[in-house]
């Protein structure tokens, strides 16, 4: 009752409140501590947070399921309500928690997978991780409605009052008055918390990551000193979430969760998948997998999904959350008072909803005028059939092609130097990275050495430099 002790309207938002803002600084500095070595810290961490779970959740169903109501309960939870399943609002939400419950279109299972070998079985990874997934999904199901069926029987109440019950609600209100009802419940309500900090920290290692990965990668000369980029984004990110420990902050909170989380997160996923099978293709996206598991894994199964399904799917959803956009609104049984969002929260949530999206289009507009100045007035020389010279390509045969078009068509190709990153992998159809950057290297480390005399004498030129374009990419060659 302290943590979502809550102002009664949005509009009366407050300052924070220093229990939680301490709590929340506590967090950060965990989190901190135990990402800033990278996977070999956190890998350490998550052999806790990611076992510890499981432990409790077995522990609170056996509890749970000796309780007067549990059977009542387990069956509101197994046996379907077809009519709910006849709803497309069901299909929405359950595709927002797939994406919420497996961090799709998150960054972390990007950021995390740079981590593996190139030749690491993904494809079985993948597998398992879903696998695992849906099997926590419905193994804490059955201790969440145990608990609620015994805490409906405890006040005579039906067991649909408590079952909408979600997020903060449940965790911090409904589920902690149900264990309060159970024998021993000051030990299983220090189990309960302990879980949910075990699934906190395990949820943010994840998270806080993807902006870090992503500093590392922009910016090399970082790498050397991550604890500087895990210090200033674990900073950074505890202002940002400061205002959430305000007394309005839990209206500020579930207007993310719905706008941020939910709808912009599938938007995001969309263009994911559209880039990968239409833009990157489909095709060349296969040959990568063959190069790493030595055949085109599950390639039917990714093309029907890949191509067909999952845009068609995403779409429809996020046409229907446009459509069908209406005020949000907290219901008394959701573990909070009722009470409707104002009018203006709705513009809040769409600006959001347009932050989180407008960086895609931005950057794709962003780079084609780069890629359109670069080209020249007359059209792209691009190449027709390339060869080699002293291990180093050269363009031979050209052709003009309108300037708005080669910059459509070379904002929307991978690099000529695009490839895996170390020269063990530079064969089969990245073979030519392996001699373009060994050249790169010694060209490079020779005019290092001559700029050390201070000048760049013209025998460095010609010995070293016999093709000054073959080093330059097609934006700076023209």
């Amino acid at each position: 009752q302290l943590l979502l002790n809550k102002s009664q309207r949005f509009e009366d938002f407050g300052i924070p409140r220093v229990y939680p803002a301490v709590s929340l600084l506590v967090a950060w500095i965990i989190v901190g501590a135990c990402i800033i070595r990278g996977v070999k810290s956190s890998g350490k961490v998550a052999y806790f947070t990611a076992i510890f779970p499981y432990i409790v959740l077995l522990v609170l169903i056996i509890q749970s399921s000796l309780l007067d109501g549990a059977v009542e309960g387990i069956k509101y939870y197994v046996i379907p309500q077809w009519d709910l399943v006849a709803k497309f609002e069901t299909w929405q939400a359950a595709a927002s928690q797939v994406f919420f419950s497996l961090g799709l279109s998150f960054g972390s299972l990007m950021a995390y997978s740079a981590s593996n070998k190139f030749k690491n079985n993904f494809f079985r990874q993948m597998c398992i991780v879903v696998s695992c997934d849906c099997f926590t999904g419905v193994f804490a199901g059955f201790a969440v409605f145990a608990t609620i069926g015994y805490l409906a029987k405890e006040l005579n109440e039906p067991v649909s009052k408590y079952a909408d019950a979600s997020g903060p609600g449940l965790a911090f209100i409904t589920y902690p008055e149900a264990i309060a009802h159970m024998p021993a419940s000051s030990f299983f309500s220090i189990l309960f918390f302990l879980m949910l900090l075990a699934l906190g920290l395990g949820s943010q290692f994840a998270l806080t990551d993807v902006p870090i990965t992503s500093i590392l990668e922009l910016f090399p000369r970082f790498k050397s000193n991550r604890q500087s980029a895990v210090i200033i984004t674990c900073i950074i990110s505890f202002l940002i979430s400061l205002p959430f420990t305000c007394p309005g902050g839990i209206y500020l909170f579930e207007l993310l969760n719905q706008y941020a989380a939910n709808v912009s997160m599938i938007v995001v996923g969309f263009f994911e998948v559209y880039t990968i099978a239409y833009i990157y293709g489909f095709n060349r996206f296969m040959n990568d997998v063959k190069m790493m598991l030595g055949k085109r894994a599950a390639e039917y199964y990714l093309f029907v999904t890949w191509c067909i399904m999952a845009p068609i799917i995403m779409l429809v959803i996020t046409f229907s959350n446009l459509l069908g956009a209406k005020r949000m609104s907290n219901s008394a049984g959701a573990g909070y008072e009722a009470y409707i969002y104002p009018d203006w929260s709705m513009v809040v949530g769409w600006c959001i909803f347009v932050a989180c999206i407008i960086p895609i289009p931005l950057v794709f507009i962003v780079n084609y005028i780069r890629e359109y100045f670069a080209l020249g007035q007359r059209g792209i020389i691009r190449k027709i059939d390339s060869s080699i010279d002293n291990d180093l390509y050269y363009y031979n045969k050209y052709f003009e092609k309108p300037r708005y078009m080669e910059a459509f068509t070379q904002n929307n190709s991978p690099r000529y130097d695009w490839g895996p990153k170390k020269s063990a992998n530079h064969y089969g159809l990245y073979a030519h990275l392996k001699s373009i950057r060994s050249n790169e290297s010694m060209v490079l480390d020779a005019l290092t050495k001559s700029r050390t005399n201070g000048y760049l004498n013209e025998s460095f030129q010609e010995d070293y430099i016999t093709d000054k374009s073959a080093l330059q990419t097609p934006r700076e060659r023209f």
